[in-house]
């Protein structure tokens, strides 16, 4: 890990992937990159073929490539993995239902080559629908991992962050937080949980290193959604997962609140925004932008009360961590 070589560890994390990894590793295979790669398919504990299927499309294809199993489940656990699995000075995590552009890997190697400062790299998804796109996507799209999030190209504020799929890490900034001893606080998905934001604190961490983020528009993948993805039902379950880390993610925002006293007035005003806006839900319409509404408000409502104790502790770890 110490003489990482010029090139880009592709990482898929996968759990039971087995109908989608195929298609995946044939968009990287197709790439027009000249530089080295290699591909890391991180099992995380799936209870399909998705190993086996792995291994033989590797094999069969020539990449440079291996399957490794996370049995801790939860893609924060998958993606470390990864990490530690890598052996090029660039990662770039990508799911089992990405499919990269021809010229993503160059795109991405350039960029990260010309400017050291940059520690993530984000890129923009393009939904590909299996069925007929539902007519509320559009205004609710964000949450799938799609679009440019009202970003420009270049660099990004301080505090923003960029979806995980198909995103850039500088690997030796990785590899400096596990030194500092820097442990995700948030598991993400895991199984058919729809727990996120392992994406956000990577992102958060990785700038209290002292890296940059760009966002760059040429940099396209297709994001495959499957049909289950696309019902009203699981798009609130999405919301509630997003919402379900609430308030973990303010502990990374150590150069804002310098004190553990400064911090809790921060969480304490944020538990009465959050009351307010928990109380304004019971005069909302119940369209979808009113459910949405009372799914996030209510939920961030529950995961504050539970999640309050550990966003003390973290902050409190974070600040060692990055002092």
């Amino acid at each position: 890990m110490n003489s990482l070589k010029s090139g880009i560890s592709i990482v898929i994390c996968t759990y039971n992937g087995e109908s989608r990894i195929d298609l995946c590793l044939d968009h990287i295979i197709d790439s027009e990159f000249s530089g080295d790669f290699e591909v890391i398919v991180v099992d995380n504990a799936s209870k399909d073929q998705t190993a086996l299927k792995a291994n033989s499309f590797i094999k069969k294809s020539g990449l440079d490539g291996r399957v490794v199993s996370e049995n801790n489940p939860g893609l924060s656990s998958a993606r470390w993995r990864g990490v530690m699995e890598a052996k090029y000075e660039f990662i770039l995590f990508c799911d089992d239902d990405n499919l990269i552009s021809t010229d993503f890997l160059k795109i991405g190697y350039d960029i990260l080559k010309s400017h050291q400062s940059i520690g993530v790299l984000g890129s923009q998804g393009v939904p590909f629908f299996q069925e007929i796109k539902p007519d509320w996507f559009d205004d609710f799209s964000h949450s799938y991992a799609v679009g440019d999030l009202g970003k420009i190209d270049g660099f990004q504020p301080k505090g923003s962050y960029h979806y995980g799929a198909c995103c850039y890490f500088r690997t030796s900034a990785l590899i400096e937080l596990k030194a500092r001893g820097f442990e995700s606080i948030l598991s993400d998905r895991k199984g058919t949980s729809l727990s996120s934001g392992g994406d956000v604190e990577l992102c958060y961490a990785v700038q209290n290193l002292g890296y940059e983020l760009w966002f760059e528009d040429n940099l396209i993948f297709e994001h495959h959604l499957e049909s289950h993805r696309l019902y009203w039902k699981y798009y609130l379950n999405l919301k509630k997962g997003i919402n379900s880390n609430f308030p973990l993610l303010e502990s990374y925002r150590i150069y804002e609140f310098k004190s553990p006293i400064s911090f809790k007035i921060h969480l304490a005003n944020l538990f009465w925004v959050t009351i307010k806006g928990v109380i304004s839900t019971f005069f909302v319409s119940n369209s979808k932008g009113g459910q949405v509404l009372k799914t996030v408000t209510r939920s961030k409502f529950r995961s504050y009360i539970s999640n309050y104790r550990s966003t003390i502790i973290a902050f409190s770890k974070n600040q060692e961590i990055f002092k």
